[in-house]
């Protein structure tokens, strides 16, 4: 791209690289080795999110905004805003054009079609993507007749002509998913939205159904466990069970078992099985169905240490102390028969009463409690962050309608499966740090300071913080520590998590900033994440004394990069998936009463939490009282006349006035 100057000659525009991540406000982010641009709606220029893109920055336009800024007497953006700058000073904004889209993200886009005098245009239901589609309502159908979608259809669109300054989107019908107010189908939108396969290979089948009768020797020595009083402990609906534990004496000492599903033991490198696998990178869990990463005669079947069935493991033991101590480690592949399968629920009500006598079980179970304790205890000494997050699971009928909604927190029964696998996973990677042996590791860096500090003004009105932002992850936790059992506990753990940078899988360890631990790796979920199962390939040529094979160790970076893509795909999708079916519950409910908090402050009004679904929903800015004005610095509307004030983190009562099912997107008013 290039303009003339003043002299007539062509002056070339200088363009950064970067993907796109745009809003659902319709303008985007685009993050660069310069720094990050800021791309208006009317920059666009075409792009979608996720697509790769050349832009140029517009510095006329950045010096009007900041004329405007002033003009209108506002504020500096360095006086307690979140856009101050390192020395206090307004950060200088970078706007930016789109000139060119190198790479397409989307090839495919799912949204509801609209027909009107005699035009068939399709809006996309993700919001990111601010361009309709005109389409041809005819459906390619290769076994049959073509038909014909229908208004209101949610359908799959193959695009054929991306948006410019002077043509519209075009694209072709390839599926119809359902009606737009079809529970199921928004489900559907949410899979093809994400690329989930929810097929495997006819080759990867093969192999599965042969593995049930397969005997591999393995590489090492498998010892039988089958004596030792071994039970899972998992969620009510769990299918698949990848961890067992144990807990019994060996010379004099504690010896805590921990048993992995030994699914490398069926899944060799580079099968079908595995190419499979590795493409999907994880299991993807939804409101009404799972997509597996595994086949289901091995992810439910032969590698689930289901109750009284021999399955192959890789143990974990570690002999322990009464104070968390770990005094010595071995890991080895065996050969366990989990004796009873606990739901959470279960686990909690044993551990709710005094073990009878002669309750193995039991008596097992407070134990593991104590020194879940202990390791808990531990890694909050040492500087662990302890977030605690509420979960919405929905209960739903046979068709998928949601009939209600339970809120799962942290217990005791959670809290000691977790201190159990995070312990594992330690010891796992430390005993590969130690022999420099080419391993996938979970690292988590600290947050950038910028992040925190924004934070301060939110913190500050709640009574923390004063000090100013917190520094180091002890100081994360003594907050959340402070507003335990504090009406605004569960927004300030939100906050502050939303602060952190994501954990990711490295092939190189550095640190991992939330639990504090200077080794640490994924060992525990091999059914279900594909991290944990090449951890124990890997952990498997250590013990056995020879590297693993080049072809191995050349994909690890690629995988630990694709992995922690796909982790983020899943989670989001599966908050999207949990969005649809809060609506979907709710759908019916317009007009009600609800309690909430506020959990967001913006341009376009507040975000309110409802407090018994965790369902979120808009209170638009004009529907807020006459006379509030956004004061973003302290994350509040205020009347600066009267003084009245709808905050962040404050508790409201609001009335359900609309759903829009298809964006999963709820509108409250206050009552």
């Amino acid at each position: 791209m290039s303009r003339r100057n003043r002299k007539g000659r062509r002056r070339r525009t200088e363009t950064s690289t970067g993907v796109i991540r745009v809003a659902r406000k319709g303008h985007g982010f685009v993050d660069t080795p310069e720094g990050e641009f800021l791309v208006l709606r009317r920059h666009l220029r075409g792009a979608m999110d996720g697509d790769t893109v050349e832009v140029a920055r517009l510095r006329a336009l950045e010096a009007r905004r900041r004329t405007q800024r002033r003009r209108a007497g506002a504020a500096p953006q360095g006086q307690g805003g979140q856009g101050a700058g390192a020395d206090g000073g307004e950060r200088r904004e970078m706007l930016g054009s789109v000139q060119r889209v190198t790479r397409r993200a989307h090839t495919t886009l799912v949204g509801t079609l609209r027909c009107a005098d005699g035009l068939a245009v399709v809006r996309p239901l993700d919001e990111r993507v601010p361009y309709d589609l005109f389409v041809d309502r005819r459906v390619p159908a290769p076994d049959g007749p073509v038909a014909r979608a229908e208004d209101g259809d949610v359908v799959v669109v193959r695009i054929t002509v991306y948006p410019t300054r002077l043509e519209a989107a075009q694209g072709v019908i390839e599926e119809v998913l359902g009606k737009e107010d079809d529970g199921g189908a928004a489900i559907e939108a949410v899979i093809h939205r994400y690329g989930f396969e929810r097929g495997f290979s006819a080759a990867a089948l093969e192999e599965a159904e042969g593995l049930a009768s397969f005997e591999d020797p393995p590489p090492l020595p498998r010892h039988d466990l089958r004596g030792r009083l071994v039970f899972t402990i998992d969620p009510e609906d769990a299918k698949d069970f990848d961890d067992a534990l144990s807990l019994d004496v060996a010379d004099g000492q504690l010896r805590l078992g921990v048993h992995i599903a030994d699914v490398s033991s069926y899944v060799a490198w580079d099968s079908a099985l595995d190419l499979d696998a590795r493409r999907r990178s994880t299991s993807v869990y939804l409101p009404d169905r799972v997509i597996p990463m595994l086949p289901l005669p091995l992810s439910e079947g032969l590698c689930s240490l289901a109750p009284g069935t021999d399955r192959r493991a890789f143990t974990v033991d570690m002999a322990v102390d009464g104070e968390g101590n770990v005094t010595g480690t071995r890991f080895y592949p065996s050969l366990v028969r989990s004796a009873v399968r606990l739901t959470y629920d279960e686990a909690q009500r044993m551990l709710g009463e005094e073990p009878a006598e002669g309750d193995a079980l039991g008596r097992r179970l407070h134990a593991l409690h104590r020194l879940a304790e202990a390791f808990e205890r531990r890694r909050l000494q040492r500087g662990a962050i302890g977030f605690e997050g509420v979960e919405a699971k929905l209960a739903l009928d046979g068709e998928g309608v949601p009939l209600g909604v339970r809120l799962r927190t942290k217990t005791a029964a959670t809290s000691l499966v977790e201190e159990c696998m995070i312990r594992a996973n330690e010891e796992v990677a430390a005993f590969m740090l130690r022999g420099r042996a080419p391993m996938l590791y979970r690292v988590h860096e600290e947050p950038y300071a910028s992040a925190l500090e924004a934070l301060v003004p939110t913190l500050r009105e709640f009574g923390y913080a004063q000090g100013g932002a917190p520094q180091t992850s002890r100081q994360v936790q003594e907050i959340l520590e402070a507003s335990a059992g504090r009406p605004e506990h569960h927004l300030v753990s939100s906050l502050l998590l939303r602060a952190m940078k994501r954990a990711r899988y490295a092939p190189a360890f550095t640190e991992h900033f939330g639990l504090a631990s200077t080794a640490y790796t994924h060992f525990t979920s091999p059914i279900r994440r594909y991290p944990d199962l090449m951890a124990h390939r890997l952990l498997k040529c250590r013990l056995a004394g020879r590297p693993p094979s080049a072809d191995m160790a050349a994909q690890l970076d690629w995988i630990c990069r694709y992995s922690s893509e796909r982790e983020r795909d899943a989670e989001q999708a599966s908050r999207e998936a949990t969005a649809c079916k809060l609506c979907e519950y709710l759908g019916p409910r317009t007009g009600e009463r609800f309690r909430g908090v506020v959990v967001a402050v913006g341009a376009a009004g507040v975000t309110v939490r409802e407090e018994t679904t965790t369902a979120e929903g808009l209170i638009e800015r004009d529907a807020l009282p006459a006379g509030l004005e956004l004061d973003m610095a302290h994350q509040r509307y205020r009347d600066p006349v009267n003084g009245r004030a709808v905050r962040l983190g404050q508790p409201v009562e609001v009335v359900l006035l609309s759903v829009d099912r298809p964006r999963s997107r709820l509108v409250f008013v206050l009552r």
